[in-house]
């Protein structure tokens, strides 16, 4: 250890912060829609609330699955791309996007197949269950994280902010003024559609370069 060392670690410390202070950012992100959402959906009923709060508990059971995957993906996947060796790094992708999409389908069924079920774990008050039945069934209709492996964390930021923040909180605020809270249910699988699209480009454009 000594000073002639850390010539290089300014350099070193801006590629880590840069990866780092995005990946920090896509984990506070789901708090502050969660908060937004519970905001406009207050103000019709606080049986939306609740069923919000019910729906990202269920979410949780899935997406842990799925992304336990994708954590493990990130460390192989970054490895490989730093090694040269691009063609491994395309096949871990593919296969972990199969695996993922695998476990998005089956927990969506399951959520279309028994809602008022599943809702039904958490509450005993049938206008949960009702609203709860109601949201699931329009929510699950929407059915990776390699980017930051790559090093890529800008772009995968942007993706985090399209699914958290550009998209679906101005569609859940418009959507709630044209039909009410249960129409704010529609801006999840909105949004996954176009944050799905917004994906595809900015990986492409990130693998690129």
């Amino acid at each position: 250890i000594h000073p002639e060392y850390l010539k290089e670690g300014k350099n070193l410390v801006g590629r880590l912060y840069a990866i780092g202070v995005p990946a920090i950012l896509n984990l506070a992100l789901p708090s502050l829609l969660i908060s937004a959402l519970n905001g406009i959906l207050a103000v019709y009923s606080q049986s939306y609330v609740v069923v919000l709060g019910i729906y990202y508990k269920l979410q949780t059971f899935i997406y842990l699955t799925a992304n336990g995957i994708v954590q493990g993906m990130r460390p192989i996947i970054g490895f490989n791309y730093g090694a040269g060796e691009h063609k491994r790094v395309r096949k871990i992708y593919e296969i972990t996007l199969i695996m993922c999409a695998v476990i998005m389908l089956i927990g969506t069924g399951i959520c279309l197949a028994i809602p008022e079920q599943l809702i039904g774990l958490f509450s005993s008050n049938p206008e949960t269950i009702r609203l709860g039945g109601q949201a699931l069934t329009r929510i699950s209709h929407h059915i990776l994280g390699a980017l930051e492996g790559l090093g890529k964390g800008g772009s995968s930021l942007i993706i985090s902010l399209c699914r958290n923040v550009i998209v679906i909180l101005p569609a859940a605020y418009l959507l709630s003024h044209l039909g009410g809270g249960v129409f704010v249910w529609h801006a999840f699988w909105i949004t996954e559609v176009i944050s799905a699209a917004v994906s595809l480009v900015v990986y492409r454009r990130a693998v690129r370069r």
